[in-house]
């Protein structure tokens, strides 16, 4: 008998093996995509290809740097995320248990007592024992041969399940990375301002008081000095929205990092310089976002799921076989549990064959394939979707470069006349009413620059995100 066994199992294994390569539906490749050759705001000479990974490393701003790195460990957004991994990952492991075969362990030691007035046991003429115990020990074995590849799509599908889980991390850590320097560059940017917008003030107060001693003096109207004093309100005025902003992206940043804005604002209210990010060399051709971008790796490993659906659905309309058995020991009688006469067995396979579903299966098998088309239509507007974000990204930071460098010049020239006319003023040739004009109109011209030198940090950034740079996990 034992024998006999051991031909079945291994003409299984065999027959197993022989029709492994089987499995039904579409093989899974990444779709070629007609990609543009160049950016419209880059020359094809001028393209220089950079992976751009963790490129707040070269910020010349320490405390930026820490919170980013601070935000990878602590943000809650990344850590659900990573919870999701763990998660496909079982998921996968469960699906891939489908391969090999089951085998169970059961075992009962109970008191059974029968009538004897019940139908069977008054049947028979001698008397036997109506009390006794039953002992019974046993293992229960199964193996489904994956003939048409069911379980191997299924795994497929998990397979690529599991990589968008860790492409969704990715994504979400280029994101949170971005976000946490958005809000640092935007507070730095609001603290310097709110520093211009103090002195303009001051300077205001002081053309005010100098206004007041005039008309003292017979050297100036009432409408002068009501003049200055709406001009000082209004300044003052100007403060409040920009402290209201600046308290916004510190609680902003701190959801980022995981923190609570009070911890945040005492390590951040000293003042420090807007950040600046030293590479320029952030071009890259666009058939680059294909690798980098994780929204679209993330798109891709949909697509593969979706497809090895479909092998499951069509794998759902042929036969399914199945080796089944179970062997034991049971026994009524004290001390005999494991005596020949004890022993039990089974052992054969099973099919299962579907005949009539009322068009179930064929219709699951459409729906797989557009499910399938829906998320190949998805694929291609995230491809489209990243060529516009780094088309966009690109024109805004280069634009705001330029326009940051006109500002410069500008305010260059403005504290020029501001040094100027201060000589001016000691040698008697002009009023300090004009030297207190010059120095506000220098004020603006710097409060103009300073936000755009805040802008160009900030595109930058984006331009970062939008080509795909970032942390990637293993």
């Amino acid at each position: 008998m034992k024998i006999d066994i051991f031909k079945f199992i291994m003409t299984a294994m065999l027959s197993s093996m022989l029709l492994s390569a089987c499995m039904l539906g579409p093989n899974y490749h990444q779709p070629k995509e007609d990609m543009p050759t160049h950016f419209i705001d880059t020359k094809k000479t001028s393209i220089k290809n950079s992976q751009n990974k963790n490129w707040w490393k070269s910020v010349s701003d320490p405390i930026l740097i820490s919170l980013i790195n601070k935000a990878l460990e602590q943000n809650l957004d990344i850590q659900q995320a990573q919870a999701k991994i763990h998660q496909s990952r079982a998921e996968l492991n469960i699906t891939s248990a489908d391969l090999y075969p089951e085998l169970d362990a059961s075992g009962k030691l109970v008191r059974d007592h029968l009538s004897a007035n019940s139908e069977l046991i008054s049947a028979i003429p001698t008397q036997i024992p109506l009390t006794y115990t039953d002992t019974n020990i046993r293992f229960d074995a199964s193996w489904e041969l994956d003939f048409f590849g069911h379980t191997r799509r299924s795994i497929e599908a998990s397979k690529a399940n599991l990589e968008r889980s860790i492409e969704n991390t990715n994504d979400i850590a280029l994101t949170v990375t971005a976000e946490v320097a958005k809000d640092y560059i935007q507070y730095r940017t609001y603290q310097q301002r709110i520093i211009i917008a103090e002195e303009t003030i001051a300077s205001y107060q002081k053309t005010e008081k100098l206004v007041k001693l005039q008309f003292h003096a017979g050297y100036a109207t009432s409408i002068d000095v009501q003049r200055l004093e709406s001009q000082v309100f209004s300044a003052q005025a100007a403060v409040p929205p920009l402290q209201a902003e600046a308290r916004a992206s510190l609680a902003a940043l701190a959801v980022m990092i995981g923190e609570s804005p009070e911890s945040l604002y005492e390590r951040m209210k000293k003042y420090s310089h807007i950040p600046v990010i030293k590479s320029d060399h952030v071009a890259s051709l666009p058939s680059d976002l294909l690798q980098r971008r994780p929204d679209i790796r993330m798109a891709d490993r949909d697509l593969a799921a979706a497809t090895a659906n479909i092998g499951v659905a069509i794998a759902n309309q042929f036969p399914r076989f199945k080796l089944v058995g179970d062997v034991g020991y049971d026994s009524v009688f004290s001390g005999s549990l494991f005596h020949a006469a004890s022993r039990y067995w089974t052992y054969g396979p099973q099919i299962y064959f579907p005949i009539f579903q009322g068009g179930r299966l064929k219709n699951a098998v459409k729906e797989s394939k557009a499910a399938r088309d829906a998320i190949f239509a998805n694929y291609k507007k995230t491809i489209l979707q990243a060529l516009a974000d780094v088309e966009s990204s690109m024109i805004r930071f280069n634009k705001e470069r330029k326009r940051n460098q006109r500002l410069l010049s500008a305010y260059k020239k403005i504290k020029s006349t501001v040094k100027l006319i201060n000589l001016q003023y000691v040698d008697g040739k002009t009023s300090l009413l004009d030297v207190l004009d010059v120095e506000r109109q220098a004020n603006v011209s710097h409060d103009e620059y300073v936000q755009s030198l805040g802008l160009v940090s900030i595109n930058q950034v984006a331009l970062y995100k939008a080509l795909g740079g970032g942390i990637y996990q293993n």
